[in-house]
């Protein structure tokens, strides 16, 4: 949840914090007080952060001090200083070197803890290579084409992973449970405290037959259920929180449904469209990748106006009430089931998205336009 809200944040850096510039650095004994929020081509963080550390750009280098969180995205975070919180990061590289006081959690296509660095608390780890050198004090989690301990996990590790080696300085004091096609290479020299639990990753095997269909189904239920609650938590915000926004919208949407069909259409088309054109350059990355994020969250929550509409046509036909969030649950669910069914349920959801992104977009310019002529007739 928290990488949805960086995203949301990372929009919005420029209200708090440098942005956008192609090298920002907190230099060395400088002290930011509160939250740092940050974007630019490349950053580097050398001074002390007394707060969390918001950090998105092609190349992160943390080796100050930061007294709360950090949550950056990028091509490359490296993490050599010291962060007194926890550490989210997401990256096609990933090296830590430092000291994290609580929990980590790892994202990327290279990830390293390197030897002398320390992690306090647990750790999650996710990536095509894993290296662990370092040392985690709690238990530790991976999922890697290819892993490699030599460091100490102080307590159990749990694993997915197509190779598995452990060096002669690994150093498990818990349980082991992995699971791989293979058996994990072990040194003599390594040590595990705790059971040793191998799993055959055969899915082959595994997945075949009534497993798969009653595990398919599972899953889809799953998730169909998790974005359903999403949903409802996204929408009871936007009723109670930003109620006059969420009425002009849904307005929007009552008086011109057809211009808001199209302009969501040339939205949903254009926003995509100009985040690639930012990630082929450089110096657009950055950019684009707060573009993205708020294309997807936008995308995402855009349904919600569509289906408060349509809630408000119906459901007061049968004695509930108007613009409740009552009706609008019971909107959301009929519009989850409506969407459970082939084809038409795929049409249904985008006709629900475009209409509302199109809304979104037209009440907000028609609020700009009535405040410009507001300050218009005051001058």
């Amino acid at each position: 949840m928290r990488f949805l809200v960086a995203a949301f944040l990372c929009l919005f850096s420029v209200l708090k914090a440098e942005s956008g510039s192609d090298f920002i650095v907190l230099p060395e004994q400088k002290v930011h007080e509160g939250d740092y929020f940050v974007s630019g081509g490349s950053i580097e963080i050398s001074g002390i952060v007394n707060g969390d550390v918001y950090a998105f750009g092609s190349q992160i280098i943390i080796d100050g001090k930061v007294k709360g969180d950090v949550i950056s995205s990028g091509g490359s975070v490296e993490i050599s200083g010291e962060v007194e919180g926890n550490v989210r990061v997401a990256a096609g590289r990933i090296l830590i070197s430092g000291k994290i006081g609580r929990n980590l959690t790892a994202l990327g296509g290279n990830v390293q803890l390197t030897q002398g660095s320390n992690v306090g608390g647990s750790a999650v780890f996710t990536g095509g290579l894993v290296d662990l050198s370092g040392s985690i004090q709690g238990g530790a989690m991976l999922s890697a084409s290819n892993a490699r301990l030599q460091g100490e996990i102080g307590k159990s590790l749990k694993a997915y992973v197509g190779q598995l080696h452990l060096g002669p300085t690994a150093k498990i004091k818990g349980n082991l449970e992995y699971s791989s096609s293979k058996e994990a290479q072990i040194d003599p020299g390594a040590q595990i405290g705790g059971k040793l639990t191998y799993r055959a990753s055969a899915v082959g095997e595994f997945f075949e037959g009534e497993w798969k269909r009653k595990i398919a189904l599972g899953s889809k239920l799953t998730g169909v259920l998790m974005n359903l609650f999403f949903t409802l938590v996204i929408g009871w915000i936007f009723i109670k929180l930003f109620s006059k926004k969420t009425i002009a919208t849904v307005e929007m949407i009552r008086t011109h449904p057809w211009k808001s069909f199209w302009t969501g259409i040339l939205v949903f088309i254009l926003l995509p469209l100009a985040c690639l054109i930012l990630f082929i350059t450089i110096l657009g990355f950055p950019i684009a990748i707060a573009l993205l994020a708020f294309s997807l969250l936008t995308f995402y929550a855009a349904k919600i106006f569509s289906v408060i509409w349509a809630s408000n046509v119906i459901f007061p036909k049968i004695g509930m009430k108007k613009g409740s969030f009552l009706v609008f649950t019971f909107g959301l669910v009929v519009f989850f089931l409506l969407t459970q069914i082939p084809v038409f349920g795929g049409v249904l959801s985008f006709i629900a998205t475009v209409v509302g992104l199109g809304a979104v977009v037209l009440s907000r310019v028609h609020r700009v336009r009535k405040a410009s002529k507001k300050r218009a007739k005051r001058t």
